[in-house]
């Protein structure tokens, strides 16, 4: 069994009330679970489901979290993920080795005094922190294969691509397109695949006051779709101030363009086999 969801898709900052109940408040955090263990792709406030519904499995399955990056939207829930304080826990942190900041470093310091009283080091679990390897043949997981590209967002990013036997997921969240080299490598990556996940925090009408933010619209995952041949779009990283009534006119403004588009939602799986 192989089941990919969304568990949380707001971008920025974790948001609430009744205007953002139909998409989500949480911030960015996607699960797989597989037959063998959990794979989750950042460590958003979305990460507190995943953690709640693993506390309640009578035995832990080993958990790998892999970062795309490490703003506090993707990181910023990890102290409140229950499986971090339990001794029969195996997690394993996987990160980009090429990143300026020892990423390891970081998420000790984030997760740590005076910011938060128990250091990663306290935690119970039994802590694995693994550099992403070179090259470009990826990793093999619990028999998904999984593959990265850097994108264009401050301080670095990757993007990941998930190939499980019967589909393909890209997980796009945080990327800015105009660097050429940049943008024909990740089409390339995208090439072929069943689902693309991307990061559309912006309207055309509002992406000109933030270049250089690392932030993307519909309309170029709408061309990026077509082009690349991916089945379905789904729209990601929600401005936190993007309300429900507001995102579904962008979904209809991009349908207009690429029948197969919706935006993300929480608890939304995208593939359960």
């Amino acid at each position: 069994m192989y089941k990919f969801t969304i568990r949380g898709a707001r971008g920025s900052m974790p948001v609430s009330g009744r205007e953002f109940n139909k998409y989500g408040g949480n911030t960015t955090c996607f699960s797989l679970a597989t037959p063998q263990e959990m794979i989750i792709f950042d460590a958003g406030t979305g990460i507190i489901s995943v953690g709640a519904e693993l506390m309640k499995q009578r035995r832990l399955p080993g958990v790998t979290i892999l970062f795309t990056h490490f703003h506090l939207d993707h990181v910023m829930a990890l102290p409140f993920f229950g499986p971090l304080y339990h001794k029969s826990c195996q997690l394993t942190f996987m990160a980009d080795p090429h990143r300026k900041d020892n990423w390891k470093s970081t998420l000790k310091t984030f997760m740590g005094r005076p910011y938060w009283p128990v250091e990663l080091s306290e935690c119970r679990a039994h802590l694995h922190y693994v550099d992403l390897p070179e090259g470009r043949e990826g990793i093999d997981i619990a028999g998904v294969r999984i593959r990265w590209c850097p994108v264009w967002h401050p301080q670095m990013c990757l993007s990941y691509r998930l190939d499980l036997p019967k589909t393909s997921i890209v997980i796009a969240t945080d990327r800015e397109y105009g660097i050429k080299p940049m943008d024909e490598q990740f089409l390339e990556f995208c090439r072929g695949a069943d689902i693309m996940i991307y990061d559309a925090q912006y309207t055309m009408r509002e992406y000109p006051r933030h270049y250089g933010w690392g932030h993307g619209t519909w309309r170029e995952g709408v061309e990026i779709a077509k082009e690349a041949g991916i089945r379905e779009l789904v729209l990601t990283h929600h401005d936190p101030t993007r309300t429900d009534n507001q995102l579904d006119k962008i979904v209809a403004e991009a349908r207009r363009k690429f029948k197969n588009v919706r935006a993300a939602c929480e608890n939304l799986v995208l593939h359960d086999t």
